[in-house]
């Protein structure tokens, strides 16, 4: 029989167990206190609250301290708590790669982590770092502005099921403790379309494929999504546009129905 594994943090994620995000987080909160890390085997990007219960999990040990598993990040959660009896005192899930802002909180695996840990009565906070294209990425840098955030509020007070979901900006600083501000998540939608593509593949550029002389589309269509995050709509003080004015966003996020 397993025996109860007390650690101070129980990290997971939603980009998987080799990301660079959850990977710099566990070796920076290593120096801060005892760590466990029980993360998707590979990417389970925009998997929301998904969990698996019609088919088993697969487990694999990685050290005395990690684990990876054949599902989401909610499934890890239940296995860390459930199976492997790990009795963190936080539960952080990120770093995520790219932002969950606003509406994306419905999406993403990385929030539907710490969500899963709130139902279950632990302290919890989804960590995200928001990206750009034409930017450098700081994964180190990315992991001191997390532990940045989670000692600023770790002492606030949490209402049963609720639980931090934070995103931290891309600035030119390397300074590490960026202002945080609490704010509301942003309603508004991001803007996206479909576009054809020739295949399934995310090289593909759009193209007159699926469409007939006639109007009509064929059997089998390809359709890539498009986006542009930077472009999003925002509204002044809310989660996006304090994002996205370099300044780290810190929301109060409640699993009550």
């Amino acid at each position: 029989m397993l025996r109860d594994l007390e650690v101070d943090f129980l990290l997971t994620n939603d980009d998987g167990i080799d990301a660079y995000g959850l990977q710099a987080l566990g070796q920076a909160i290593g120096a801060i206190g005892t760590m466990a890390m029980v993360a998707p085997d590979t990417v389970r990007s925009c998997c929301s609250h998904g969990v698996t219960t019609a088919e088993a999990l697969q487990v694999v040990q990685i050290n005395s301290v990690s684990w990876k598993v054949s599902g989401t990040p909610a499934d890890c959660i239940r296995v860390a708590i459930k199976h492997l009896r790990i009795r963190p005192k936080w539960v952080l899930s990120g770093v995520n790669e790219g932002g969950n802002l606003g509406v994306d909180i419905h999406y993403s695996g990385t929030v539907a982590g710490a969500r899963e840990a709130a139902l279950m009565g632990l302290r919890s906070m989804a960590i995200s770092q928001y990206l750009r294209r034409d930017r450098p990425r700081h994964w180190e840098l990315t992991a001191l502005r997390a532990i940045h955030a989670w000692s600023h509020l770790q002492s606030f007070e949490l209402e049963p099921t609720e639980f931090w979901n934070i995103n931290l900006p891309v600035v030119e600083s390397t300074r590490v403790d960026l202002p945080l501000v609490q704010c509301r998540p942003e309603p508004q939608m991001l803007t996206y379309d479909f576009a054809c593509v020739d295949q399934e593949s995310s090289d593909q550029e759009p193209s007159d494929q699926g469409r007939s002389d006639q109007g009509h589309s064929d059997p089998a269509q390809w359709l890539k999504y498009r986006s542009n995050y930077q472009e999003r709509p925002r509204s002044e003080s809310l989660d996006v546009a304090q994002c996205f004015s370099g300044q780290i966003t810190a929301t109060r996020l409640s699993s009550k129905f």
